[in-house]
């Protein structure tokens, strides 16, 4: 299996930490936040790693390379900052497999990977997006089918559809945790930095299949201190 982590980001919201250090190697009781994913990857079977890198991308080369990791590792550094989208595509040609993962370099979760990945290849769609049932300032429209059918801005109170959902619907938070089929490359922006979410909205208007995955998982985005604290206590309790 082949998977891409996201770790181009600046992370500002992590500043001071990431003053002088990029947000994926931002230490989580003394262990970088991209070690976690990486060894995660691995000891799920995905032995085939692309990561993009844009902020202090010396560093994180620096930190593969110096780590005897039991994967195939491949850094792609970004002359400029692509987005979600633009780094995701910006990543293809070096995948061969069909579905791969893809993981935001500041999420930390227990979720079984293997079995996103069946999930996904039995029901075939464009993308499988694991979701959470939790507040969130932007929140995904997924209908009784699990469909992803838009997007719901709270604080703005807008929705975008790219479907009328089938009622009942729910708002969803999107985890950062994603499988991706190859074929999404013919809805490529012709913008250089864009989000993965206008991809996929642009797809679903096109007919295409977005599914949701809904376990029953531990997950944080530890984008901010406070959060980075709650997940070390999580770590801690289950070392």
């Amino acid at each position: 299996m082949q998977g891409m982590i996201l770790a181009a980001g600046f992370g500002t919201r992590l500043a001071p930490y990431t003053d002088n250090c990029p947000k994926a190697l931002v230490p989580l009781n003394g262990r970088p936040l991209l070690g976690y994913i990486i060894d995660k990857y691995i000891t799920s079977g995905i032995t085939e790693i692309v990561i993009n890198a844009h902020y202090l991308s010396e560093q994180i080369i620096d930190f593969v390379e110096n780590n005897n990791f039991n994967a195939n590792i491949k850094i792609v550094v970004e002359k400029d900052i692509l987005g979600t989208g633009g780094g995701i595509f910006n990543m293809l040609e070096y995948f061969t497999d069909e579905d791969f993962f893809v993981y935001n370099t500041d999420v930390i979760s227990d979720i079984d990977l293997p079995s996103l990945m069946k999930y996904h290849k039995q029901n075939n769609p464009l993308v499988t997006m694991v979701m959470q049932d939790r507040e969130t300032f932007n929140q995904v429209i997924i209908d009784k089918n699990k469909n992803f059918c838009g997007l719901k801005y709270i604080k703005a109170n807008k929705e975008i559809l790219a479907k009328q959902p089938i009622e009942p619907f729910r708002l969803l938070a999107f985890c950062g945790i994603h499988v991706i089929n190859k074929s999404i490359l013919k809805y490529k922006s012709t913008d250089n930095e864009f989000s993965i979410i206008s991809t996929y909205l642009d797809a679903v208007k096109s007919s295409e299949n977005i599914l949701s995955y809904q376990p029953d998982i531990y997950w944080e985005d530890v984008g901010t201190i406070e959060k980075l604290k709650k997940a070390e206590i999580f770590i801690s309790s289950h070392r």
